[in-house]
Formats: C-alpha cells, sequence, structure tokens
C-alpha cells in the first residue's frame, strides 16, 4: 500500500465555556488571590479576564496570557497576589516595562518576591549602576540557578569597573570538577578577554571546549572570534573546520568560516556587561533544554533579550521552543525579528513560512514562500518548500510545475536526487499522468536502486493497474526484507499476492500488515476482500466496516458500503 498523507500537525482550536475555565482552575490548583489587597475597598473583580489569562496561560499562549492579565490588573490593581503572578507570565512574553512596573509596586508596597527583586537588579545593571549591582548580588536568592550565575554577575559588574583583581578572585573561587565547568570556564574565558587579558583568555576557551555541554558550539564561535583578533586566523579556521565535520548545517560557523577565510576581522562578542549578562541567560537556557525545562528557558531567552534585544540565538531558540509548544504566531513573531545581515535568516524566513502553514494560513505560507524565492532565485530548498507545500494540500499540478523546476535545475545527478523523482512520480500519478510517473519511478531506482519506498510504489501501482505482476512481487518481497516493520510495504505484497491468486498466502500477510498498521482503511479493506475470497464472509465484514470507521477517502465510501452489503465477489462482478 502506498502513504501519501500528509502528517504535517494541524492547529486544534479550543473553545471552553466559562465553568470549563473554573474547572480547569481547580484541576491546576490554581488559586486566584483575590483577598488580600492593598486597599480595603476592592473594585469589580476580573475573574474572567484573569481566568482567560490563565487558559491562555496553560495552551503557551504567551501574548495573548499577558494580556489578559494585564486587564485583570487594570481591574484590581492593588490586589498584591494578582501583582505577583503576573509578573512571571509578563516575562514569558518579554513585557519587561510592564513587569518593572509592577516590581517597583511591589517593593513599595513591602511585597516583593524573588523574581520582582530579580527584575530591579537587572534594570540596575543595564543602567550601568555597577558598585550597587556588586552590593546588591548578595541579597539575591542562593538557590537553583542563582547559586551559579550570581558569582558572575558579580564578576561582570567588577569588570565594568576595571576590578581585574576581584574579577580574578571570582574566577579563582570557581570549584573544579563540577556539572558547570564549562559554563563557569567561558564566562572565564569572556572576562579575561573583555579585560584584555588575551593569554588567559585563550586558556580558559581551550579549557572550555574539552567539557561536554550544548554550549560547545557557541565557545567554538566565541573561540574562532578571539583567535580572528589574535591574528590567529588559520588556528581558527581550523576549529571552525574541525566542528563542520560533526555539525555541517551550522550557518553561523559556515559563515564565520567564509570571514576568516577572507580575513575579515570580527567584533568581539562581549563588549560590555549587558553582552555578558546575554551570555549567561544564553547558556543556562541552552542547559535547560538538555532536560526540556522550556518554561524556565523560556524567561531566561526573555532575560537574555532585555539585555541584548539583537541576539539572534536567542531569537531563533525562542521560536523553536513556542513551536514545540504550538504556539505558531509566536514562533513566527520571533523569527521575524532575525535580520537580513544574520547567517540565521534564510533558515528563519522558510521556517516563518510553515509556521503560517501551522496556522492554516496556506495563503500566507505561498506568499512567504514565494518572497523567500525571490530573495533567493532557484535555491533548491525553497523550489522544494514550495513543491512541497503544493503535494500536501493535494494541489498536484502547481506541485508538478514546482518539481520541474527542482529538476530543470539540476546541473547533473546525485543519488540524493532519487527523492525529488520520486515525488514528482507520486505528484504525477494523483494527475492521472501514469505513464511520466512510471518513467520518474524508474529513474529514481537508477539514482537509488533498492530504495524501499520506491519499490513500493511502483510495485504496488503495477499489481492495482494488472500490470507486471511477476517483477512487482520480487520488488515488494524485497522491500519487505528492507524494511520488514512496514506495515504498508507488506500490505502491498499482501495485495499483490491476492491478486495473483495466492489467496491464503494473502491472506496471513494482510493480517501482519492490519498489526503493523492500525488506522489505515485501506489494509483493512484489502484484508476484508482477502477474507471473503477464502470463504471467512463475517471477519470479512468486520474489517470493511472496520475500514469505514476509519475514514476512508470519499469515493472509496460506497465501493465499501456496496462491500458489506452484497460481498466482494458481487462487487467485482459488476466492475467486469
Amino acid at each position: 500500500m502506498i502513504n501519501i498523507k500528509n502528517n504535517l500537525s494541524t492547529v486544534i482550536l479550543m473553545f471552553m465555556t466559562f465553568l470549563l475555565m473554573i474547572c480547569l482552575g481547580i484541576m491546576l490548583n490554581i488559586k486566584p488571590g483575590y483577598t488580600q489587597n492593598l486597599e480595603a475597598d476592592t473594585p469589580k473583580l476580573p475573574f474572567g479576564e484573569y481566568l482567560s489569562g490563565r487558559h491562555a496561560l496553560y495552551n503557551n499562549q504567551y501574548t495573548e496570557a499577558s494580556e489578559y492579565y494585564l486587564k485583570a490588573l487594570k481591574l484590581d490593581p492593588e490586589n498584591i497576589e494578582l501583582n505577583q503572578s503576573t509578573i512571571s507570565v509578563l516575562i514569558s512574553d518579554g513585557r519587561f516595562k510592564d513587569a518593572l512596573l509592577i516590581a517597583k509596586r511591589l517593593k513599595k508596597a513591602d511585597q516583593e518576591i524573588n523574581i520582582s527583586k530579580l527584575l530591579l537588579y537587572f534594570e540596575m545593571a543595564k543602567d550601568g549602576h555597577y558598585d550597587a549591582v556588586v552590593k546588591a548580588t548578595d541579597q539575591l536568592d542562593d538557590t537553583g540557578i542563582l547559586k551559579v550565575t550570581k558569582p558572575i554577575f558579580r564578576a561582570w559588574a567588577l569588570a565594568e569597573q576595571g576590578k581585574s583583581s576581584e574579577v580574578e578572585a571570582v574566577i579563582a573561587a570557581f570549584g573544579e570538577g563540577t556539572n558547570f565547568n564549562f559554563f563557569n570556564y567561558y564566562h572565564s574565558a569572556l572576562l579575561y578577554d573583555f579585560m584584555g587579558n588575551s593569554v588567559k583568555a585563550g586558556e580558559y576557551y581551550a579549557k572550555t571546549l574539552t567539557e561536554p555541554g550544548l554550549l560547545n558550539l557557541r565557545v567554538v564561535e566565541a573561540y574562532g572570534n578571539y583567535l580572528r583578533r589574535q591574528n590567529k586566523t588559520l588556528e581558527a579556521i581550523e576549529i571552525y573546520q574541525e566542528y563542520l565535520k560533526k555539525t555541517p548545517d551550522n550557518e553561523r560557523l559556515k559563515a564565520a568560516l567564509i570571514e576568516a577565510n577572507e580575513g575579515r576581522l570580527p567584533k568581539a562578542l562581549v563588549t560590555n556587561l549587558n553582552d555578558g549578562f546575554a551570555e549567561i541567560f544564553y547558556g543556562i537556557s541552552t542547559i535547560l533544554m538538555q532536560d526540556n525545562i522550556k518554561p524556565v528557558a523560556i524567561n531566561f531567552l526573555q532575560y537574555a533579550l532585555y539585555f541584548k534585544d539583537d541576539f539572534v540565538l536567542c531569537h531563533f531558540l525562542l521560536a523553536q521552543i513556542l513551536e514545540s509548544d504550538k504556539y505558531y504566531i509566536g514562533a513566527a513573531r520571533q523569527m521575524e525579528k532575525i535580520s537580513k545581515d544574520s547567517p540565521l535568516y534564510f533558515q528563519a524566513r522558510l521556517q516563518r513560512a510553515w509556521l503560517y502553514n501551522d496556522l492554516d494560513d496556506d495563503e500566507a505560507t505561498i506568499n512567504a514562500l514565494r518572497k523567500l524565492e525571490a530573495e533567493f532565485p532557484n535555491n533548491r530548498e525553497i523550489l522544494n518548500s514550495i513543491a512541497e507545500f503544493y503535494r500536501i494540500h493535494a494541489r498536484y499540478k502547481e506541485a508538478a510545475t514546482a518539481y520541474d523546476m527542482i529538476i530543470n535545475n539540476l546541473d547533473q545527478h546525485n543519488e540524493a536526487d532519487w527523492l525529488v523523482y520520486y515525488t514528482r512520480g507520486i505528484v504525477l500519478d494523483q494527475e492521472k499522468r501514469w505513464q511520466e510517473a512510471q518513467a520518474d519511478f524508474l529513474k529514481a531506482l537508477e539514482l537509488k536502486p533498492e530504495q524501499p519506498m520506491v519499490l513500493n510504489y511502483l510495485a504496488y501501482s503495477w499489481v492495482d493497474k494488472g500490470l507486471n505482476y511477476s517483477k512487482a512481487k520480487k520488488m515488494l518481497e524485497r522491500a519487505v526484507e528492507l524494511k520488514p516493520n512496514d506495515g504498508y510495504i507488506i500490505d502491498s505484497l499482501g495485495w499483490a499476492l491476492f491478486k495473483m491468486g495466492d489467496n491464503e498466502q494473502a491472506v496471513g500477510v494482510l493480517e501482519r500488515a492490519a498489526l503493523l498498521q492500525t488506522q489505515d482503511w485501506a489494509i483493512n479493506d484489502h484484508l476484508g476482500d482477502a477474507y471473503w475470497i477464502v470463504g471467512r464472509k463475517n471477519e470479512a465484514r468486520f474489517q470493511w466496516r472496520h475500514a469505514l470507521s476509519l475514514k476512508p477517502d470519499e469515493d472509496k465510501i460506497s465501493g465499501i458500503k456496496e462491500k458489506i452489503k452484497n460481498g466482494y465477489t458481487n462487487i467485482n462482478n459488476k466492475s467486469n
């Protein structure tokens, strides 16, 4: 059997009544704090806005949640717990101006919480009050991630004041053999680099690369940047090349390698405390994402963007997290913030186009792809995306034209090109252009002999058309050998056996296919046909009914219903 279903995710729209939102609040153990107020007189209580905000937050819709929380706060501005809970929601959406107003309000009312203190600390650091930052560091909470970051906060404030000996004392206090060695080493390198101690900076960059962790690629970028500024361009090139072997698709390293080969000198990654703090929060976010701790990672990425609003890596990672949470609008907004001069621009714009597809906005998707095509003419990845968009939306004529452009732009063929011929073949088959489709499948097999998906599609099509039974059977047997647990391929073999009259063997093969792939109507339909022919008529009708329950193609429903009523033999005789 051939599987050409669209596997892209679809957005599920959730509509809840006011009562259901209250129930949601109960399930989440939410306690709306509307009992303790800064003033005795309580205005209209904003339950609807609050619960709408909770519902949006539950669905990772951070912008919408922020709007609802701010509306609730506008109706009840003196509510302590509402002020406190709103801060973290605003941070998740990057609304620091609003969050800082609340933090100051809580400080004035002597109702501060750790996150509000942290925000005021960040504001102090960003505004350049470095003496105050050093003193205030000890007053921060000393648990969790802050226990790791506090010394580095202090070190950056000291470095901005030129107090190199005190910075070195902070670095010397970092313990060896901890899980955060690479994090401490990396910031030690950045600090020494910032202070102009090139020898120590080089030592710590090199030490960081020996430590495991997702931060290593950022370290490669930083170390290469440092080496090029030290007129050690050949060493930088060697490091870029070494790591590109491991991650050949890393656009930033590729861009850095090109610049190094051209002899261009870069600006230092960190030129002030703001840059340093941003590196802290980006680094912590990558650590958190190793364990998929997304809500906290989102907040730390927003902290990084508070200090460095053009930090491309943060926008990109934040978009990926929001996309994984199915908050496609938010992800698209982050991708839009990546400017054209970034090595990640192309990837961000392409991914943004597909985010519109996730939002079921077909027009926005194809417009974004076409706009990108105009910027990057004849780009294979864009042309393939356009063709794939048309294919998954069953716009086969347009898809065929798009695949033609890809194939016409091929200077020479390589093995990987089997896929474009195979996919165009599927499209042409859907357009009832079988001879052209068959030629594409044969070309795909010429480029990649025994590719199981191609063997399956071509052989199944031959069997379904009553062609080349013997050759098709051999091809399907080989495809099953290559992918022994693929229910679709096994179904194709069973159907070939059935069409060739080997009914008993066909039943066993089709039963195996139905066990491996339980959610495809066509497999159950085939099994029902085979059961009927071998005399297992009750089981046949059961399989056909099950096929109907799996929502078959519209043009197949009447035929299945006819078989349930009159059996396979009768309907087959009618068709003859």
